[in-house]
Formats: structure tokens, C-alpha cells, sequence
């Protein structure tokens, strides 16, 4: 019988699993490379395992606003990772992005500290970004893609270059141009820690918000159980990208990582909880 209660306890421990089995899936495949083991070909751009193929959705869209052309074979081999966004949301982001799982790796004390003296301010309470400030970013982009005729999105997309920069190190082909962008954005996002790229700018999350339906899991909050006082939200204040689960515009913004769930369960009164039925206005 599933025991919600223990899952979500110990949801962050299942999803740093995954993080780390995807990190060392990306190790492994250059290695497997230089063994001449090539069932399994690619990065999170697009991979291939055996005859199956895999792409990014963000790429996908790159590749038709740049050909102006609708490939199916594309659609087919992105459908894969859409499915996923549209049962789960995109738990991409917060279960295998290698960025974010760099990003966490260095989420310590004396840090956040630093970020909060600095930076961070005072955390308004109750007030999420507004969704159109997201689908600006988004449309403008495409936008740049469409005008300069660049591949934009290759360029920025930081699972994208985090895999191949891993891939390329370790089969002897060098540090390309692409790291020096990873490095200043991880640098900025570390420095002010309010995850701005992956709120606004990172194609492959918008991307993945597309296909976000009512039926999408999504956090539901139960205000009848809810106890906590007024401007007291430790759901919020574990949240990586600064949301407010329990407001209204959660979304597009939040990947359901699942943390503010397992710190209500464990501090608060359990009036958080994936669902897959709408229950609120979020």
C-alpha cells in the first residue's frame, strides 16, 4: 500500500537520487564512447538509445522556427519528454537538470547568508512572479531565434551545454566557448541565489510549460488544514526559486521539486500535496 506520508518525508532523498544517477549517466556516456560501447549516443540535446531517439523539446522548437518547416520525426522523437511535462510537469528541471543539481550542490549556510545580506532583501510574502513576465521571455527569444536566424536556444540552454561540455572533456576534445557561458551564469545565479535563468530565461523549462494542462500534477494546498501564522511559510522559504505554494501564479514558475511538500510534512500540518486535480486557482 503507498504510504504518502513516508514518500513525501522522503521525497528529496528519491529525487537527489535521481540527480546523481543523471550526472553520472552523462559521465558515463563519453566513457562508454572511448570504449567503443555506442549504444547509447548523444546529450540532453538529443540522445539516442539504441534506435530510439530522444530530443529536446526546446530544440525541437528551435529547429522549426529556424527551418520554418514541421518535421515529424522530430514531433516523434520529442514526445517522449513532453509526455513526461504533461503528466508530471517539468520535473525535468528539478530531477535530472545537471544545472540545478550544480546549483543545489552549493546551497550552504554561510552562502545563503551572504545572499540574504546582499541581495535577497526581505522576501515579500504571498507574491509570485506574474506568468506573463515568463511568456514574454519565451516569445522574445523566439523571436531573436527567428530575426538573427542563430540557434539561440543551443547557446543558453545550460543542460544542453553542461552534457556536451562533459562529453567533450572527457573524450579529449577541450573546454569549448559554451563553458565560458555556464560559468557566468552559474557564477551570477550563485552570487544573487534567486534563480532568475531558471524562472525566465531557460528555453527548455518554457519549453516544457507548454504543455501544462489542468490534469498536470501540480501543489495543492489544503487551506483548511493549513496552520501556519501569517508571513510564517516555511513551505516558501525552502522553495529554490523564492515561490509561494500557496498562492495563485505557481505556475509556469514552479518544477515541482517537492521540497515546500516535505518541509510542510515534516514542520507544518501536511496542507501540501501533489495532485493531479485541480483543486485551486494555481
Amino acid at each position: 500500500m503507498f504510504n504518502s506520508e513516508k514518500f513525501y518525508r522522503n521525497l528529496n532523498k528519491y529525487r537527489k537520487a535521481v540527480q546523481i544517477f543523471s550526472l553520472l549517466f552523462l559521465i558515463a556516456i563519453p566513457i562508454l564512447i572511448l570504449l567503443d560501447i555506442r549504444y547509447i549516443i548523444g546529450n540532453m540535446y538529443s540522445i539516442s538509445f539504441w534506435d530510439l531517439d530522444i530530443v529536446d523539446p526546446a530544440m525541437m522548437v528551435q529547429t522549426i522556427v529556424l527551418s520554418k518547416e514541421f518535421y515529424v520525426p522530430l514531433l516523434i522523437a520529442a514526445l517522449i519528454p513532453i509526455a513526461l511535462a504533461l503528466i508530471f510537469g517539468k520535473v525535468f528541471c528539478s530531477w535530472m537538470c545537471p544545472y540545478n543539481t550544480f546549483l543545489e550542490l552549493f546551497e550552504l549556510r554561510w552562502l545563503n547568508k551572504i545572499q540574504k545580506k546582499f541581495f535577497n532583501g526581505k522576501r515579500k510574502s504571498n507574491v509570485n512572479p506574474k506568468p506573463y513576465v515568463h511568456w514574454i521571455t519565451y516569445v522574445s527569444l523566439i523571436l531573436i531565434t527567428l530575426i538573427l536566424g542563430v540557434p539561440l536556444f543551443t547557446w543558453i540552454s545550460m543542460p544542453g551545454i553542461i552534457s556536451s561540455e562533459i562529453f567533450a572533456v572527457i573524450v579529449g576534445l577541450g573546454i569549448g566557448v559554451s563553458a565560458l557561458i555556464f560559468g557566468l551564469v552559474f557564477l551570477f545565479e550563485l552570487i544573487i541565489g534567486k534563480r532568475y535563468w531558471c524562472k525566465y530565461v531557460c528555453p527548455v523549462g518554457a519549453t516544457l510549460s507548454l504543455v501544462r494542462t489542468k490534469y498536470t500534477m501540480h501543489i495543492n494546498h489544503n487551506e483548511d488544514v493549513c496552520d501556519c501564522a501569517a508571513k510564517a511559510e516555511p513551505c516558501g522559504n525552502d522553495c529554490p526559486l523564492e515561490l509561494n505554494p500557496k498562492e495563485k501564479n505557481l505556475y509556469p514558475y514552479c518544477f515541482n521539486c517537492g521540497r515546500c511538500i516535505k518541509v510542510c510534512e515534516v514542520t507544518g500540518n501536511k496542507a501540501l500535496s501533489f495532485s493531479f486535480v485541480r483543486k485551486n486557482k494555481k
